[in-house]
């Protein structure tokens, strides 16, 4: 069975990126993934062929061994990445950040006179 070594130890950050992703909240338990059961927090993530486990205490996330090609994995990648935005703005103590809306931000240029 594949699994992702991670630092997702916080299942309150886990739950906060779901929210930003517009997935459903993580739910504790356990999934059947090929032949092997698996406890944890379980993430039910959009085109994948089954759910994501995260063990927050051994920080392993796994998933079903067809989830391995590059889009399926692409999928999971980005929900590990919002989660270590989330986390850092919350060690950060930025509240804001878990309540933003998944948008790329615009960036201002910036003329010639007004560095100086």
């Amino acid at each position: 069975m594949p699994r992702i070594v991670t630092n997702v130890h916080d299942a309150a950050a886990l739950s906060a990126t779901c929210r930003r992703l517009g997935l459903s909240p993580p739910e504790e338990g356990w999934a059947q993934l090929d032949a092997e059961e698996v406890f944890g927090w379980v993430v039910c993530l959009t085109g994948l062929h089954g759910p994501l486990v995260f063990d927050t205490l051994t920080g392993l996330v796994a998933y079903h061994p067809r989830d391995n090609g590059f889009v399926p994995f692409r999928r999971i990648a980005r929900l590990i990445y919002r989660y270590y935005d989330i986390r850092a703005a919350a060690r950060r103590g930025d509240t804001s950040a878990a309540h933003r809306p998944d948008v790329p931000r615009r960036r201002r240029l910036i003329r010639a006179r007004e560095v100086a």
